[in-house]
């Protein structure tokens, strides 16, 4: 039997990350990676082999432009979302897409109007080490090992 693992995906602009996790025997596992950190061709090599060797699945969350974002700015982000859906899709791994309102609601968690950025993504850590404290990472990571989780834990 192949192990379950989850591939939580945020993408991000450029500080998008994505992770795999999975519980092995009661220990829990995180693999995380910054999409900067590597090629396309590299993403899709980790998917393809997670995909031979593991039962997996993917979260990935959905993603648009934000107001104020310039247009080359826009057209980079969503060019590279692409790239993530083509990969995804290239290794044959299930996929489903949900808003950040969704995976949040699911951690009973909700950004506050005046909450800083800094301050929410260190609110999303200390959920995600309330969770897993075994899994470490950093402010940046959170969101991915959230999805992945989330993902993980809502699987059909």
């Amino acid at each position: 039997m192949k192990p379950k693992v989850e591939v939580g995906i945020d993408p991000g602009s450029s500080s998008g990350h994505y992770a795999m996790l999975h519980n092995a025997d009661g220990e829990w596992t995180v693999q995380i990676t910054a999409f900067k950190d590597v090629t396309l061709a590299e993403f899709f090599q980790d998917l393809k082999d997670l995909a031979e060797e593991c039962d997996v699945e993917a979260v990935s969350e959905v993603v648009h432009a934000f107001p104020g974002m310039s247009a080359v700015a826009t057209s980079s982000f969503m060019r590279n979302f692409g790239h993530i859906e083509m990969a995804l899709a290239a290794s044959g791994i299930p996929t489903r897409y949900v808003t950040p309102q969704t995976w949040m609601k699911y951690y009973g968690i909700k950004k506050e109007k005046d909450e800083s950025k800094t301050v929410w993504k260190k609110r999303l850590r200390e959920v995600l080490q309330q969770r897993l404290p075994s899994v470490e990472c950093t402010v940046e990571e959170a969101d991915a090992v959230l999805i992945s989780l989330y993902g993980l834990c809502t699987r059909i």
